[in-house]
């Protein structure tokens, strides 16, 4: 079976690194430009077994998004990374939250090491 991500970040370069070290990894992804377009993803498809998620972006932050996913039971065995370039974005209530936290930039081959784990 198949394991589905959705990467959710506003930067298209970010996003498409992301995507190719899944699908390297095995997975079949999905992509969101920011947190509303993740929350109507999510809203409307099934299945995910994985986040990716930026804190960083326009209208509907990262902290919103994941705050949004742990308040939802169906979303209990989800995993979410937090990937980002601002350190001090990652507080304890984001840690608290996040299955793990990755800093941009990212090793492409450490991350899909690490999806492949999952």
């Amino acid at each position: 079976m198949t394991k589905k991500a959705l990467v959710v970040d506003d930067n298209f370069y970010n996003r498409d690194l992301a995507t190719l070290a899944l699908k390297y990894a095995g997975y079949e992804v999905m992509e969101a430009v920011d947190g509303q377009d993740a929350l109507t993803t999510l809203g409307r498809e099934d299945g995910f077994d994985l986040v990716i998620l930026d804190l960083a972006m326009p209208e509907v932050n990262g902290v919103t998004v994941l705050q949004k996913i742990r308040q939802e039971p169906k979303y209990d065995k989800m995993r979410v990374i937090v990937m980002t370039a601002n350190p001090h974005m990652t507080t304890y209530e984001v840690d608290s939250m996040a299955d793990f936290t990755m800093f941009k930039p990212i090793d492409v081959v450490e991350f899909a090491r690490l999806v492949q784990r999952l």
